[in-house]
């Protein structure tokens, strides 16, 4: 029995190809990106209700920035797959540009899910209370206050 002769690895792109094909890629990031914001911009004005109803809008918001939120997660770690076969196919010029495109949009994707969490938790911070009349501001003597009722 003779075994399948070893695979040999792909010829290395030219330089100048990687560097196009990384710019192609980043574009094609960049256009998804777009898409993914759009998206979820329509989504929250459809969903918002009418102008007056506060509730609605910023329960169609939330929903719209966390399920936006979840695509760039997804295109993060598709451009890190990409990455990965990138190398593989020894394109380092492409792969390290898809490398640090799903560093971006996975921090991009923390770091927004973070203010997500911290808008929805945040306590809201009640006016201190108004006990009577605030005092005399004029700057006068304490007979001028008296009289305008301050």
């Amino acid at each position: 029995m003779t075994s399948a002769p070893a695979a040999s690895p792909p010829p290395r792109l030219h330089w100048f190809a990687d560097l196009c094909l990384a710019l192609f890629l980043l574009a094609v990031d960049a256009g998804l990106l777009f898409v993914i914001w759009f998206g979820a911009a329509m989504y929250a004005w459809r969903n918002g209700g009418s102008g007056d109803d506060f509730a609605a809008s910023a329960a169609a918001t939330a929903e719209a920035t966390v399920g936006g939120l979840i695509a760039v997660g997804v295109l993060a770690v598709l451009t890190a797959v990409a990455s990965y076969r990138l190398f593989r196919t020894r394109r380092p010029i492409a792969a390290v540009a898809q490398a640090v495109a799903a560093a971006v949009l996975a921090f991009g994707a923390l770091a927004g899910a973070a203010l997500e969490y911290h808008e929805r938790h945040r306590e809201t911070v009640s006016p201190a209370e108004h006990r009577g009349p605030v005092g005399c501001r004029s700057g006068g003597d304490s007979g001028e206050c008296r009289d305008s009722g301050g």
